[in-house]
């Protein structure tokens, strides 16, 4: 009798267990439709690699390169293995500084065909007395060069609405209507004659299950407000091409992903966060968001990520430490305070005033050099906001997949 009675209580359990198995089974996430990929350089610097499959074919975009030799080193061999012989369908630079389309004409020669589209924004004059935009237009030329060479076509990215007149304060700026921000595409394609047309205008541009719509078109460097405010009457950073990509999965779910660029900036005139913010109320809430300026400090105006993108995830192009470090080297800091550490910091700690975020990533970890104290906002929960290993920040890529109504996030 009390054998009968133990089979019947393991058969009990094991009928549990098989329905507690087969309810942990029903909330495994659904399969990928498209991911973000956001590849560690080692260092400061932007590569993103963009994914969307229909049926069982991956289509891919590269947004920026990072530097020439960190191309080399982390970005080819990660495209190498992931793409095999397949082409990108687009190459997409936010702006010409060496940290984000430096190694561009080497992705041009090992991953772009007569089907890649190009997407840069055109406003550098190689020709002008601009201080820095000689080498900034000449980057570009030498990249237009390399896609027009493989008949690749090309989109510009524009203003979507040109600045009626000059800008010459911070009123002003804070006083453009939204269309001043966005920007549009004009696409142009190689003729029968040989010649580059332009074949249309477009608000975004659909990429399989991505909509993609950039902001910034219009070109700041003329305007006189960097030539008041900025000493070398150049600002690349204030020039990039901000990026929203909008992923619709086959349940009809949206995840939203920004990539902020270089838009906000460490500016001590402000201006450029101006810009940033402007961008940021346009674009409204977000799922992840690739930090302004690789989380360099003051690149996000305080007080306003809570009211604007609000993101659930953080990802961080940099080390912990290089943020610090930079603010103390240009500030002439060789004894820090807790002041101190607080400027240096405090984009990252604009990003954690997000009311719903869940984990900032650093794709270079906590890095070398001076280990500086972890700002005390990530201190005060446990680290329980950073990819902590228990002893350092976690560093390496950051996967984001998209599928069904999941996003599910990895650093491997």
């Amino acid at each position: 009798m009390k054998t009968k009675l133990t089979m019947k209580i393991a058969v009990v359990v094991l009928f549990c267990m098989g329905l507690l198995m087969s309810n942990v089974t029903s909330f495994a996430a659904a399969p990928a439709e498209a991911g973000v990929y956001f590849i560690n350089l080692g260092q400061k610097g932007n590569a993103t690699l963009i994914k969307t499959i229909s049926g069982t074919t991956a289509s891919y975009g590269l947004v920026d390169t990072g530097l020439s030799a960190d191309f080399t080193t982390y970005v080819q061999p990660y495209l190498t293995s992931v793409l095999g012989s397949t082409k990108l369908s687009f190459i997409a630079f936010s702006h010409m500084h060496g940290d984000h389309a430096g190694g561009a004409e080497a992705a041009i020669a090992n991953f772009a065909d007569a089907n890649t589209t190009l997407y840069i924004k055109d406003v550098a004059d190689p020709a002008s007395s601009y201080s820095g935009e000689s080498s900034i237009g000449t980057r570009a030329d030498a990249i237009i060069a390399a896609a027009k060479a493989k008949n690749m076509p090309i989109g510009k990215i524009k203003p979507y609405e040109t600045f009626d007149s000059d800008i010459g304060s911070l009123s002003e700026l804070r006083g453009l209507p939204a269309n001043k921000f966005k920007a549009k595409i004009e696409k142009f394609t190689k003729n029968a004659q040989g010649s580059y047309v332009s074949v249309g205008l477009y608000d975004a541009i659909t990429f399989g299950k991505f909509t993609m719509t950039w902001f910034n078109g219009n070109d700041w460097n003329h305007e006189s407000i960097i030539e008041q405010l900025s000493s070398n009457k150049w600002d690349e950073n204030l020039n990039a091409a901000t990026l929203l990509l909008k992923c619709t999965t086959s349940t009809g779910t949206n995840f939203r992903t920004y990539l902020g660029a270089d838009v906000g900036e460490n500016s001590n005139q402000n201006y450029s966060y101006e810009v940033g913010k402007k961008i940021e109320e346009i674009v409204g809430n977000i799922s992840v968001y690739q930090v302004a300026h690789h989380g360099f400090y003051f690149s996000l105006m305080p007080d306003s990520i809570a009211s604007t993108i609000n993101p659930k995830y953080a990802i961080v192009t940099n080390s912990y430490n290089d943020i610090v470090n930079t603010y103390y080297e240009n500030h002439d800091i060789t004894n820090p305070t807790s002041a101190d550490l607080t400027d240096a910091t405090s984009t990252l700690k604009e990003t954690l005033n997000s009311t719903v975020l869940q984990k900032m990533y650093f794709l270079s970890g906590k890095g070398g050099g001076t280990d500086n104290r972890i700002i005390e906002a990530l201190k005060a929960n446990n680290y329980a906001l950073l990819n902590w290993t228990g002893s350092t920040i976690k560093s390496g890529n950051v996967n984001v997949e998209f599928g069904g109504t999941d996003l599910t996030i990895t650093q491997p």
